[in-house]
């Protein structure tokens, strides 16, 4: 097991790990879709549903010389995407370092660069969930507002899962059970359910997020496999990266056993130039890459 140091030698590996901190902090997307290591930089979104055919038979019992049913699953529609790389560059003097100011100053850049760098991809992952969605939303769920009932969020609940699980009559094998909403939204749904007392009886955990719209919420299974985020974090300039390369299970660990969260920052810091100054550079590349559309839905007007 690949477990990592409390602190590294070098200071661009240590200012990586606690940019990654913060980072997944403070995005909760990031810890709920799988990542994946794309050395490429260029992945294939899938705009319309690979369901199986709706005219695929029944299962059949098998005997000799006859075959199971075969599953057809109809050509999707594609789009292509590419991870997005964003990042900051700091030019830091001979001076402010003899002055003392290094680490203050760097922390300044580094925060700096982090909470914009999560403004981005925030927004970036929240509009593909958005424009990935496949699954048509109901056209009579009751509106958020302040005067909806904890009764009326349970009758919404129930109308989005069964329109997800079943399109076209068909069982579409997803199921909804996260829902993505604006911060005012949200606020409506838990005040109802908390003064009717039914926080218990909702199948939903909600999301608060401000990259949303009020009236607009996003739906999402997250048991089954809907979207990855596609990124690429190089082992030259992210020790995690490395370290990952060099594990045999592609897994590190902290010091008490805990999974750490999968490399995401390049951090670069050049040698020191005319006239006497370092640069320093953080970045990420990453891209959301819809994988099933049928298990994602966006409600609007709502």
């Amino acid at each position: 097991m690949e477990v990592l140091p409390l602190l590294f030698e070098e200071r661009a590996h240590n200012l990586e790990i606690y940019a990654q901190k913060q980072i997944f902090n403070r995005m909760a997307i990031l810890n709920e879709l799988p990542m994946n290591q794309n050395i490429a930089g260029e992945f294939t979104n899938m705009v319309a549903s690979s369901n199986p055919d709706a005219l695929t038979g029944d299962p059949i019992t098998t005997s000799e010389g006859v075959d199971f049913t075969e599953i057809k699953f109809g050509e999707p529609s594609e789009m292509r995407g590419s991870t997005k790389p964003k990042g900051f560059m700091f030019r830091m003097s001979k001076r402010v370092a003899d002055r003392g100011r290094l680490e203050s100053t760097l922390q300044i850049f580094i925060n700096k660069s982090i909470g914009r760098i999560i403004n981005y991809y925030d927004a970036l992952f929240m509009n593909g969930l958005v424009a990935g969605s496949g699954a048509t939303a109901p056209a009579d769920l009751t509106p958020i507002s302040q005067d909806i009932t904890g009764f009326e969020v349970l009758a919404n609940e129930i109308k989005i899962k069964d329109a997800m699980e079943f399109q076209n009559d068909n069982d579409t094998g997803f199921s909804p059970n996260k829902m993505y909403l604006n911060r005012a939204d949200a606020l409506h749904v838990k005040l109802a359910l908390t003064e009717a007392g039914l926080t218990d009886e909702s199948e939903f955990e909600y999301v608060p997020t401000t990259r949303l719209p009020v009236g607009t919420q996003v739906a999402r299974d997250t048991v089954n496999p809907t979207a990855t985020i596609e990124k690429y974090a190089d082992p030259e300039y992210s020790i995690l990266a490395q370290m990952e390369a060099e594990s045999e299970t592609g897994r590190l660990y902290d010091e008490n056993g805990n999974q750490v969260p999968p490399s995401f920052i390049n951090i670069k810091i050049s040698e020191p130039d005319e006239p006497q100054r370092s640069n320093y550079y953080i970045f990420t590349e990453a891209g959301l890459n819809i994988m099933e559309p049928s298990g994602i839905m966006t409600i609007t007007g709502n």
